[in-house]
């Protein structure tokens, strides 16, 4: 996979969100698809299974995205497909609450959290794809 050409899900009920990693990511060749909702989501991956995935954690219902993570990580299918959460909550906290909502544990390959600057996403996410990418 060329890190460049990778498929982005971006999960999040903010739509004003979904146009701020639209310029974020702009320019930088990622087909990026978006998604209100964790059942969205989850069908748009079942679909077609993306690189890596751009996730809130509190969608319409406050542990909605958790729960997502949770079902992906128990999804053969899915079960490697990174994991970026972007959030507002905080790290420790979206981690803890994380280990009420799923019996497996959530790891996931990065916590950023909002708000957050085009360079920190635009790294994450390469610094993600670069090192699930099979040649590294």
């Amino acid at each position: 996979m060329s890190v460049g050409n990778a498929k982005i899900l971006f999960i999040d009920d903010d739509p004003d969100m979904h146009d701020v990693i639209e310029i974020m990511l702009a320019g930088n060749g990622y087909e990026i698809q978006h998604c209100r909702t964790g059942d969205a989501g989850l069908q748009a991956m079942l679909r077609a299974r993306p690189d890596l995935v751009l996730l809130d954690i509190m969608l319409a219902d406050p542990n909605e995205g958790l729960q997502l993570a949770c079902q992906m990580r128990q999804n053969e299918r899915l079960k490697t497909v990174p994991i970026v959460f972007l959030s507002a909550i905080g790290e420790t906290l979206g981690i803890e609450y994380g280990k009420e909502v799923c019996p497996v544990p959530l790891a996931v390959d990065m916590f950023l959290e909002k708000p957050v600057d085009a360079a920190t996403v635009r790294a994450a996410v390469r610094q993600v794809l670069d090192h699930r990418s099979p040649a590294a």
